[in-house]
């Protein structure tokens, strides 16, 4: 993914194809996704309006606090449009307010723990959650009859139907503590997993995605290393969530120096193993992996997911090309789209002059794919300056530590091939021979497959298999 990118999720995907859209920003400054679980998740625009869901946590009272039948955990699925997805959900009721709470779980989506804005029960059976998302709400408008929940959902002009069962409430096989940590001059804060049994553990520090990416991004895999004995450290980038700073005025040396701190602090964990520690990137943080690694010599492993091995300026010229190429109508659309979408990284990566990018803008907004450069002051121009200096290769040949790197074969926003076959070639040449190469068949940037009629998305099966199968063997 492009270094300079405000949003984290993969931009061909911002439209559903299911129902027309406004044109969106290449560059992302429309709209934030706070869980790149759906790019680390990535994301689907359906997972990402589901983890969107993360940013409010609100719930309403209900007539079932004195005689309290929708705590607990259930299991069942949602469907819509002949997909069945199935889903997890818990539910608690606070007694001191009689408002309830309840978060939904989802291995298709990988999301964990995603929060309902809005849980609401009137009478004594008749139960509405909320998802409320950037630009859609869903609604699951339902009965409890027993040990069971179901009904309808609504998105817009789409509906589908609910379900669930009540099931026994089991304790995960990790334990979730809230930590926060110094990265320089900034507080960062995130949520360390760490298995419930067994000591001298191995751990993950996750590196965050582009934009501004929270601690949900990840939360999913770090649910899934724990549970299979990996510790696993999630932390909000600088700026978001519960951290001090701003990740717009970051340079990539302040970005890495917080992955050194994180690195630090589950060194100081009692029941961690200080010399198994290893990084997983996802995209920008896949692409600043090298330079932690390089840092700090408690880095045991790498994996590299979605890791830019080409200059930074190709790289955001690839993923812009790809948002608008989509767009173009002719031969002669796409020659203007190209002129211009490169005049633009000349002058974020380059420095140069913006008067010819602004008289393009006039001669080719009428364009179908056209969106308009960000304004002067915009961090966009001081975040892409910064992050041309980076050389991502030359890190990677300074990294002494097992590798893996894991690509989707369809990424739109990083060129997988030529990346990880450059990546590779740093690390070989330098003395490393310890580097797997993994490119997924049909996967995206977040390792999903298209999705189908129902917008849902469906991840390429090997993708945690493999990420498990890769780490287990250096247990």
């Amino acid at each position: 993914m492009p270094l300079a990118r405000t949003d984290c999720r993969p931009l061909h995907l911002r439209r559903r194809a299911s129902r027309p859209q406004l044109k969106r920003d290449p560059l992302g400054r429309n709209r934030r996704c706070v869980s790149c679980v759906t790019c680390k998740m990535g994301t689907d625009d359906v997972a990402m309006r589901l983890a969107i869901t993360a940013l409010a946590m609100c719930t309403c009272a209900t007539a079932l606090s004195s005689q309290d039948r929708l705590s607990g955990a259930w299991q069942g699925y949602w469907l819509r449009a002949g997909d069945t997805m199935p889903v997890t959900m818990n539910v608690q009721l606070d007694p001191s307010t009689g408002r309830y709470a309840a978060a939904f779980s989802s291995d298709r989506l990988r999301v964990s723990g995603i929060p309902f804005a809005e849980v609401q029960v009137r009478g004594c059976c008749d139960v509405t959650l909320t998802l409320r998302g950037d630009r859609t709400t869903t609604l699951f408008e339902g009965r409890l009859e027993g040990a069971s929940l179901s009904g309808v959902l609504r998105e817009g002009t789409s509906q589908g139907r609910f379900a669930y069962s009540r099931v026994p409430l089991a304790p995960p096989p990790f334990q979730e503590h809230q930590i926060t940590f110094s990265g320089g001059a900034v507080t960062l804060a995130g949520s360390l997993f760490i298995p419930s049994t067994g000591d001298s553990l191995p751990a993950v520090v996750f590196l965050q995605g582009s934009g501004a990416e929270g601690r949900w991004a990840s939360r999913y895999l770090a649910t899934q290393l724990a549970t299979h004995g990996i510790a696993a450290l999630i932390f909000d980038k600088r700026g978001v969530g519960g951290s001090t700073g701003d990740w717009r005025r970051a340079t990539p040396d302040d970005l890495a120096g917080d992955g050194v701190a994180a690195v630090d602090r589950l060194v100081r964990e009692p029941r961690i193993d200080g010399t198994r520690i290893g990084l997983h990137g996802h995209s920008q943080g896949g692409t600043l992996a090298p330079m932690v690694a390089a840092r700090s010599s408690h880095v045991a492993f790498v994996i590299g997911s979605a890791a830019a091995g080409i200059p930074t300026d190709s790289t955001e010229l690839f993923s812009i090309l790809n948002s608008v190429y989509p767009a173009a109508h002719s031969a002669e659309d796409s020659a203007s789209a190209n002129a211009y979408v490169s005049e633009l990284v000349a002058v974020a990566y380059h420095g140069r002059a913006r008067a010819r990018l602004d008289s393009l803008a006039i001669l080719l907004r009428g364009r179908p794919w056209f969106f308009a450069p960000p304004p002067p002051g915009d961090a966009y121009w001081s975040f892409s300056k910064a992050f041309a200096l980076y050389r991502p290769l030359a890190w990677w040949a300074q990294v002494r530590v097992p590798v893996l790197l894991i690509y989707g074969a369809e990424d739109q926003r990083v060129p997988a091939a030529e990346s990880a076959a450059r990546i590779a070639a740093a690390l070989r040449n330098a003395g490393n021979g310890d580097v797997t190469v993994r490119i997924l068949p049909g996967a995206d940037h977040t390792f999903r497959l298209p999705p189908g009629p129902s917008g849902w998305p469906v991840s390429v099966p090997d993708y945690l298999p493999d990420l498990l199968h890769w780490l287990t063997r250096r247990r």
